[in-house]
């Protein structure tokens, strides 16, 4: 079992601990919901508060082909989770072995014996153990039967409809990033790294950043988007396309290409990370180059009014400017 950082500080033999289950893909507002309850119950009995999650994504060993693309990368997802309250969090290597596991034998080795846990929260959903069969109501009896308090999250609504994982990815397929946010809690995440590219961008007046991010994660619908980028501690309003550049007929490859106003350097094999503000438009493709151009122009222009309209109509900077709070 890793906890990533402050290993030497936290022990389950030391501390009293509670410990929230599930996946935690987004950590959207569902899931802030039980980390806040979790934390305040943690506080209130003076134990450790505490994220169980399995890495890889059980799908992606079980059903590798059939997997859903993922919100946030591992990093940034235990990132999220500490804002959220949780004082350390258990990443544990799933395998076919915990796959086979009886849901009475899970929470006996692990949450009994292993974590000697005194408390578990778990959303109305939760599903555990060997095919899923352990429910929440199983996991109340047994916690009763041995002497740990559970507590099972209701859903969080949205329109009426449970906000999920699965809700948010259809926002981001759809373009809808406004849907998306109110959804997270936050702006949608963009996390990858920079990479060469065709300098394409350039050549137009543009340079933009060409951004890879890991094959698991989930791409928005095709479109130009804009965003706010954090790069090098610094933070830039962002023009970005993604799709596949019919202008240039690069093919059926998905590029992002962002352009960060006002920012100049080298930036090759950095990481970035780019929150999405709004979709702006459909990605197409134009009779000329200077048609591109004009066109960008209009982009970035509406990323302004964009910003102007979020700092309650103050005027911005670009380059060196206060963006809204993420």
């Amino acid at each position: 079992m890793i906890v990533p950082g402050d290993t030497e500080k936290y022990s389950a033999n030391d501390w009293k601990i509670v410990v929230a289950l599930g996946n935690f893909d987004g950590v959207h507002r569902g899931h802030q919901l039980l980390l806040r309850r979790m934390t305040a119950y943690a506080h209130k009995i003076d134990a450790l508060s505490a994220v169980f999650l399995f890495y890889p994504h059980p799908q992606q060993v079980l059903n590798p082909g059939r997997s859903p693309r993922l919100l946030l990368d591992t990093d940034k997802k235990i990132e999220l989770l500490k804002e959220q309250g949780a004082d350390v969090v258990l990443m544990v290597p799933f395998n076919l072995e915990y796959a086979f596991l009886a849901p009475e034998d899970f929470m006996e080795k692990i949450l009994v014996a292993e974590l000697h846990v005194s408390g578990v929260f778990v959303g109305y959903n939760y599903r555990f153990g060997r095919r899923a069969e352990g429910t929440p109501e199983q996991l109340r009896e047994f916690g009763e039967q041995k002497g740990f308090h559970v507590e099972v999250i209701p859903p969080v609504l949205y329109q009426e409809v449970p906000v999920s994982s699965t809700l948010v990815r259809r926002a981001l397929l759809s373009g809808d990033i406004h849907q998306a946010k109110e959804l997270l809690g936050y702006s949608p995440i963009l996390k990858g790294k920079i990479v060469p590219g065709e300098q394409r961008g350039r050549k137009l007046g543009f340079p933009t950043a060409n951004v890879e991010l890991p094959a698991e994660l989930l791409l928005p619908q095709n479109g130009v988007y804009a965003g706010e980028a954090l790069l090098q501690g610094s933070r830039y309003l962002t023009v970005l396309n993604i799709g596949v550049h019919p202008t240039f007929g690069s093919g059926r490859e998905r590029l992002i290409e962002a352009h960060l106003l006002g920012f100049q350097g080298d930036i090759y094999h950095q990481g970035i990370e780019i929150r999405l503000m709004e979709r702006l438009r459909d990605e197409r493709k134009f009779d000329s180059s200077q048609d591109l151009i004009r066109q960008i122009e209009k982009d970035i222009e509406a990323a302004k009014m964009l910003v102007n309209l979020d700092a309650g109509g103050r005027s911005s900077e670009v380059g060196n400017w206060n963006p809204p709070t993420w």
